[in-house]
């Protein structure tokens, strides 16, 4: 039986939800943000991903991903407040199975690593698109073998990554510090710029890349604030900061989000369902 043709129009990405443990009843959830910035800026449809307990081993987890990112045409890997658990992206050591403390709200969240780290073995193997903001960055950056820093406040290099919890929300997200992009890579050609200003909301951080990844931009104490993927073609980049929050004001969000609609969009022109 021949997989059925894929259908012309916009281009459809997977998009990482979180866990959220509330009054014990545990919820999947995304900040509406980020659909909104890839429907208006990436001009692509969106799927939500949900998250994986780890009721079924690895390999099968990746068996049934497979069968769903293979109907996709891109993958974004969302920010959340939690810290992410190195171990379950580790080969060796992979903590799979569901535990009683999988879920620490603000602190904790194993079933989103399960849900990156599936997605994210799945979209290399099928060498898609891949976006990471903020967590979705040390995500990519572990899942090849970087290190990452547990708690940046304690290195105190004189940036303050962390936000202001005292202001509003939407204040939190406006931009604090700036990085210097590193010349003649993705984001380079993206963005045109050799300094970008930009918000900082995250506790956990990395200061050096591993095999198969590009530093794309760091910020002036040493802390990564972009990457990309070099062992394929297509579009894997990674940034530390939120550039969905303000994306309608902001022409570097939105010249990220075009570029990867874009490569979401070439992609789907490739056929991808038929392999």
């Amino acid at each position: 039986m021949m997989d059925k043709p894929r259908d012309v129009g916009r281009a459809v990405v997977g998009v990482t939800a979180n866990r959220h443990l509330y009054d014990g009843v545990h919820r999947d959830w995304l900040r509406r943000r980020y659909i909104d910035a890839l429907d208006r800026h990436a001009s692509v449809e969106c799927v939500i991903l949900p998250t994986i307990d780890g009721d079924l081993p690895w390999d099968a987890t990746v068996r049934n991903f497979r069968e769903v990112m293979r109907r996709l045409d891109g993958l974004v890997l969302t920010g959340d407040e939690s810290n992410l658990d190195p171990r379950i992206f580790n080969e060796q050591q992979r903590v799979w199975n569901r535990g009683e403390d999988d879920v620490i709200p603000g602190e904790r969240d194993r079933p989103r690593d399960r849900l990156s780290c599936v997605a994210l073995s799945v979209a290399i193997e099928l060498e898609m698109p891949v976006l990471g903001i903020c967590r979705g960055l040390q995500e990519m950056s572990v899942h090849r073998n970087g290190t990452l820093h547990a708690d940046l406040s304690v290195v105190g290099q004189g940036i303050v990554h962390s936000e202001n919890p005292n202001v509003p929300r939407d204040q939190q997200y406006l931009p604090v510090h700036t990085i210097q992009v590193v010349p003649g890579g993705l984001l380079s050609s993206i963005v045109e710029n050799r300094e970008l200003y930009v918000n900082s909301l995250h506790n956990q951080g990395i200061t050096t890349v591993a095999s198969g990844v590009q530093l794309e931009a760091v910020a002036e104490d040493g802390v990564i604030e972009a990457l990309s993927y070099t062992t394929s073609a297509a579009f894997q980049l990674a940034v530390q900061w939120h550039p969905e929050w303000h994306a309608a004001a902001d022409t570097t969000s939105r010249k990220i989000f075009r570029a990867f609609g874009s490569a979401c969009h070439a992609y789907q022109s490739t056929g991808q369902l038929s392999k």
